[in-house]
């Protein structure tokens, strides 16, 4: 009788016990869940009380254009928030890595986050804007959109014609495992040679990310179809063309700078106005 008092004593105090760690347990998790709560709220207050130029700085948008993204990735890409991490915060962090162009460490400090989670969020965010470029990159294709953008830059810089910026801009990468050379670029590192055209208010209407760093602008520019849709423009009496720098070809599609041009002279004249309305491209790629 003893011993069966004993055992069912033994068996209440483990059950007890088990009921006074499950207890602890939810407690701690409901502790986390405040915690985790009053986290993300604090990184809105962050986020709110951030000056706008400040803001500008770190992610190269204004506020504005930052909800504006947000609401266009949220209803129109795969991109989601978790419960650790809204998608705002997963798109102000990719915004950080590309404005800065740091190491993902860097960027994990900044926003309060490990490595590994700063790196699923680039991840993530790449992979959805890629999901939309298409509807923000396009380059112009009617006789209407054509003669938008001549006239920015009409209005701008005095330069009739002109339907783009073109130029290239080396974007690192991590040494790759083949090929090595190749991706060796001539300011010393390894990278994409991208190239990109933009209108008169720096958007963006067309990319070639497809060349490794140790290829040359001219080479890009050769290998790709827009190339061919120019010279279809001016085979069909379209009077329209692209600045590029002096690394690309003089076509008459193409208006490049013309190199040590008498002072005073009708072409130092258009170099001048050539190399203020191409800035547009520099000023794009930041």
């Amino acid at each position: 009788m003893i011993w069966h008092i004993i055992d069912m004593s033994r068996m209440w105090t483990a059950l007890m016990l088990e009921a006074a760690d499950a207890e602890a347990k939810k407690m701690s998790r409901q502790r986390g869940q405040r915690m985790l709560l009053q986290r993300l709220k604090n990184r809105e207050r962050l986020l709110q009380k951030i000056p706008e130029w400040q803001f500008r700085a770190h992610y190269r948008l204004n506020k504005e254009e930052f909800h504006s993204l947000c609401d266009e990735l949220r209803h129109n890409t795969s991109l989601k928030g978790s419960k650790t991490t809204s998608l705002e915060l997963k798109v102000l962090t990719a915004l950080n890595f590309y404005a800065m162009g740091s190491y993902q460490k860097g960027v994990a400090n900044e926003v309060h986050m490990n490595q590994k989670s700063v790196s699923r969020c680039i991840r993530e965010v790449t992979k959805a804007l890629n999901e939309i470029s298409n509807k923000w990159i396009q380059f112009p294709q009617t006789s209407t959109q054509r003669t938008k953008i001549k006239q920015g830059f009409y209005t701008k810089f005095n330069f009739p014609g002109v339907i783009g910026a073109i130029d290239c801009t080396h974007v690192a990468i991590v040494r790759p495992a083949a090929d090595v050379l190749c991706f060796y670029n001539r300011k010393g590192f390894h990278s994409l040679n991208v190239q990109m055209v933009c209108d008169s208010d720096l958007r963006i209407t067309n990319v070639n990310a497809k060349f490794d760093g140790a290829s040359h602008n001219s080479h890009i520019w050769a290998s790709r179809r827009l190339q061919s849709h120019m010279e279809a423009l001016q085979l069909s009496g379209k009077s329209v063309w692209l600045l590029g720098d002096s690394g690309y070809p003089q076509r008459i599609y193409l208006m490049t700078p013309i190199l040590n041009a008498e002072p005073g002279s009708r072409g130092e004249n258009y170099t001048r106005v050539h190399v203020k309305a191409r800035n547009c491209i520099e000023r794009a790629f930041g």
